[in-house]
């Protein structure tokens, strides 16, 4: 997802995770550092983040849920795409586009740098594995 600030989909992630649900979120390394941006918080809360380690965006915004839907459109997850905006989303269950979402997602995954945040001070880091 390339950037998550609202609020309220960040909480919803926070209760799934605590449910035991296994959540992997791949953004940009960029965006993190936006104000209002709860990647940092995510992270901290023990959800696995990984980031892109390069100049460009990770300009991906899909989601994949249990390997048998995905969540793909314009929208952000931030309160003003919420509100605001005008976006489209597209949730399908058809095995052909999840499949190939799903493979998007594993590359991605494979690619990107793991992202860990300490408290100390205001910054996470992108670990290469």
């Amino acid at each position: 997802m390339f950037t998550i600030s609202d609020d309220r989909i960040t909480d919803a992630i926070v209760q799934a995770h605590r449910k035991g649900v296994r959540i992997r979120i791949i953004t940009d390394n960029k965006k993190i550092h936006d104000h209002g941006s709860d990647i940092k918080e995510l992270a901290a809360k023990g959800l696995q983040v990984r980031v892109d380690k390069t100049r460009s965006h990770m300009h991906h915004k899909f989601a994949l849920f249990d390997g048998s839907r995905v969540l793909t459109g314009s929208y952000n997850w931030t309160r003003s795409a919420a509100l605001f905006n005008h976006e489209n989303v597209l949730v399908t269950d058809q095995p052909g586009i999840v499949q190939d979402y799903s493979r998007e997602f594993e590359k991605l995954w494979k690619e990107m740098a793991t992202y860990t945040f300490r408290r100390e001070g205001n910054r996470g880091t992108a670990l290469e594995e």
